[in-house]
């Protein structure tokens, strides 16, 4: 299979990951994120909440507005495995862990 643009080429021919993609991971809807507008937030009197969120450093990723990549969402996930208390993935040669120091818990 070929890499480009394929997400099946993404799994260094690893044909188990291949077929769980193809009929489990890539048949899942991913929706589209939800913004929140802060300033709206704000118009509405809803100041408590607005500080809660604000407080907790949370305003730049709810205000985020890029774009999604459905396949690569997808392919994390079927990498997706625990190696002791951490999750790791590897999508596209590239490997990626998250620990507890990230939020895992």
């Amino acid at each position: 299979m070929r890499s480009g643009g394929r997400p099946e080429g993404w799994f260094s021919r690893d044909n188990e990951l291949i077929e769980r993609y193809q009929f489990e991971t890539s048949t899942k809807v991913i929706n589209n994120p939800k913004v929140v507008s802060f300033d709206w937030l704000k118009s509405q009197k809803l100041d408590n909440v607005r500080k809660l969120l604000k407080d907790q450093l949370l305003r730049r990723f709810l205000e985020m507005k890029e774009n999604i990549y459905p396949n690569l969402i997808w392919v994390f996930y079927t990498n997706l495995k625990f190696e002791g208390n951490n999750l790791v993935s590897h999508v596209k040669g590239v490997d990626m862990e998250i620990t507890q120091m990230c939020g895992l818990q």
